[in-house]
């Protein structure tokens, strides 16, 4: 009689193995993906959901202002907070001043001599998200600039002028978030852009290396597509180095080359992609940390601004005595 053949020894333990092999490696690459995925919303965390102050205060008399009028301003279902102050000079100009990130309106009132002794109207406005405007999430001037553009609108009504009687200055975010608006309404007088990030992947790249290390660069990515789930935003579009190609505004770009926050490299950035009969660029070297050379040297800044002024929009405002 044939001898018919069995399985080979340990067949059955050899089929047994190779099965939760596979089932080891789909556990472990689950695993893989829910860590990215958490890691990556903690991160996206840190770049749209920072905590900031929620009450700005400031003693105005300190910076030659008198008592503004409190305003709200409408940008859609967002609400505004600002202070409106009317210059008794009436030189027919405004400006917008825009604070940074996490910060509030009261930080930017110590820039507020630049244009208020040109007899120029002043407005500044928490972002939203930030002091006493409706809550939401960061978007790096995405949604920031239509906030911007409404406030440009509300005070071109409320001083009688036209948009290109109204100049942007802005520090940090609110730097990237005027020229993102100068993008959209080209009309403004200029923009001043003081420490502005190039665009929002550069920005997280660097400083997730510098709270978390090389390593956390790799997490960038997964944070920008969590951020812009989470804020109804396309990250890649909060770029100013894109916004200025073309752009015909003048353009002050101002960097600290110590600012360790946001490198001076992405001004330089900025200033590559624009048109250079339009746009300046000055890197301050007296050692100012972030979005703080004017109050490291506000003499030297003034200058600065005064020149800018003198040669791309000459007649703003008053000249200065």
């Amino acid at each position: 009689m044939a001898e018919v053949a069995g399985p080979p020894a340990g067949g059955g333990r050899a089929d047994a193995g190779a099965g939760r092999r596979p089932l080891r490696g789909g556990v472990v690459a689950v695993g893989g993906v829910a860590v990215y995925g958490g890691i990556s919303w903690f991160f996206s965390e840190q770049l749209i959901a920072r905590k900031c102050a929620s009450q700005p205060e400031a003693t105005f008399a300190d910076f030659g202002l008198p008592q503004p009028e409190d305003v709200a301003i409408a940008s859609g279902t967002t609400r505004l907070a600002g202070w409106y102050f009317a210059n008794p000079q009436r030189a027919g100009c405004a400006v917008i001043l825009l604070h940074g990130f996490t910060g509030n309106r009261a930080d930017v009132l110590i820039a507020a001599p630049l244009f208020w002794k040109r007899g120029c109207d002043l407005l500044v406005y928490d972002l939203r998200g930030h002091g006493q405007s409706s809550p939401g999430l960061f978007t790096y001037g995405v949604h920031d600039k239509e906030d911007e553009l409404a406030a440009v609108d509300w005070l071109s009504r409320r001083a009688g002028l036209s948009v290109g009687q109204i100049g942007l200055m802005g520090w940090s975010y609110g730097a990237a978030t005027s020229l993102q608006a100068a993008a959209v309404r080209p009309e403004v007088a200029f923009v001043i852009a003081d420490a502005s990030f190039s665009s929002l992947t550069d920005i997280a790249r660097v400083q997730a290396k510098a709270m978390f290390g090389s390593w956390a660069k790799l997490f960038v990515p997964g944070a920008m597509f969590v951020a812009g789930l989470r804020a109804g935003f396309d990250p890649t579009e909060a770029s100013p180095a894109e916004a200025v190609r073309g752009l015909t505004t003048p353009v002050l770009l101002i960097h600290s080359t110590t600012d360790e926050f946001t490198p001076y490299q992405h001004s330089e950035a900025i200033y590559a992609n624009s048109d250079h009969a339009h746009t300046w660029l000055e890197l301050t070297r007296w050692a100012a940390p972030h979005a703080q050379s004017y109050a490291t040297n506000p003499v030297a800044y003034e200058g600065i601004v005064d020149r800018f002024l003198a040669r791309f929009a000459p007649k703003f405002g008053r000249r200065p005595v």
